[in-house]
């Protein structure tokens, strides 16, 4: 059985407003700007680095980063190999490792 005292507790005081009032930044806002700028990484980072594949990866991002496993393949495609343009001779990934000059 509840006292009377603790359910007199649990009321709001008298000039309860029904919402809070406060100062500081809202929180709500900045999860959902932080929560978007993380949802978009994959994309931003592809497009930072000059990836060939950025629009895949974009599209990839924008239409299944959703599922969490499309925001995966996003971040992995954004950091795979990507072989050099042809004609460049990419040192450090040919067998043997680096030539010595």
């Amino acid at each position: 059985m509840v006292s009377a005292s603790l359910l007199q507790s649990l009321d709001p005081p008298a000039d309860f407003a029904g919402r809070f009032v406060g100062s500081g930044v809202p929180k709500g806002q900045v999860m959902i700007i932080a929560l978007a700028g993380l949802y978009i990484l994959p994309a931003m980072l592809a497009w930072k680095r000059g990836s060939s594949r950025r629009w895949k990866i974009t599209a990839i991002n924008l239409l299944l980063g959703w599922t969490v496993i499309g925001w995966i393949v996003a971040m992995v495609l954004t950091y795979a190999y990507e072989p050099p343009p042809t004609g460049e001779v990419d040192e450090a990934h040919e067998p043997g490792g680096a030539r010595p000059r």
